[in-house]
């Protein structure tokens, strides 16, 4: 076995460690708000309930089988935009948007779904269009976390977000933005988003190493991010959110371990950044 390969097995042992000291007590806790400004007072009422409702959908259910599980916090607001009142369901016109206060956001106008008061939402593998949207970006949202924790941790979790779209093929809704959300989940499990995902794990490992003042280790994978971030395309978008995400972080860890070049090279990498970057070299 070679010494990269020690590295990185003994890296991702820390991070397990790490999460399943905290394993017991944790899972996805969401608060939901409900915005019905734009509609009639009486379907303000029907939606009176929706934001309790949703909230007990997302929290009482055990998104993960995996042990090392970790509380994620979740911020989902709803912006309804019309309403068309039917005998039996009444349907509705929304705008959503996701964020964990942190790394991940997500915003989508394409909602439309059909609600009756009083329904009930169960996870019965059953494709719902308003249900689904909450599925589809929550394991999103867990594939981005389970990515940190080990390398390509997410994909079972972004996997489960593109069945999702396949089921929503099914359904009179599909041409509500499910076309475009395929697209989306296609681009994140493509092979050119590899090499991408693959440094949020090394990113975090690094953190964990500084966190645990061992130099030497967190110094090479540091070293490791910028050989991926060589070979990178530059034009792609998600490389300038890691860069927008992370870069204080690398030149404060770059310049505290006295790896100048490295820090120089970084900042030709990311030329938007190099007045920070000039700031530690």
């Amino acid at each position: 076995m070679n010494r990269s390969s020690v590295i990185l097995i003994t890296g991702c042992f820390i991070t397990l460690c790490l999460a399943a000291s905290q394993a017991r007590c944790q899972k996805l806790v969401a608060t939901v708000n409900v915005n019905t400004e734009k509609l009639i007072q009486e379907s303000r009422e029907k939606l009176a309930n929706l934001s309790s409702e949703l909230e007990r959908y997302i929290n009482d259910y055990d998104w993960t089988d995996n042990e090392y599980r970790y509380e994620i916090p979740l911020q989902v607001d709803v912006f309804f935009e019309r309403a068309q009142p039917t005998s039996f369901e009444d349907r509705y016109d929304a705008v959503i948007v996701l964020s964990n206060a942190t790394d991940f956001q997500a915003s989508d106008r394409r909602w439309a779904f059909t609600y009756m008061q009083g329904s009930q939402f169960t996870h019965s593998g059953q494709f719902h269009p308003l249900t689904g949207m909450l599925d589809f970006y929550i394991y999103i949202l867990l594939g981005q976390e389970y990515d940190k924790l080990a390398k390509l941790g997410g994909t079972e979790y972004y996997k489960k977000a593109s069945k999702i779209v396949q089921l929503s093929k099914f359904s009179e809704f599909y041409q509500s933005g499910w076309k475009e959300r395929e697209s989306h989940i296609q681009q994140i499990l493509s092979d050119e988003r590899v090499p991408l995902r693959e440094l949020e794990y090394f990113f975090v490992q690094a953190k964990q190493w500084m966190r645990l003042d061992n130099r030497k280790t967190a110094g090479q994978y540091l070293r490791v991010i910028l050989i991926r971030l060589r070979k990178i395309n530059p034009e792609l978008k998600e490389l300038n959110r890691f860069y927008q995400l992370h870069h204080l972080d690398m030149a404060r860890w770059l310049s505290l371990l006295g790896m100048r070049q490295e820090l120089e090279e970084l900042s030709r990498l990311n030329p938007d950044n190099a007045v920070t970057y000039r700031q530690f070299i």
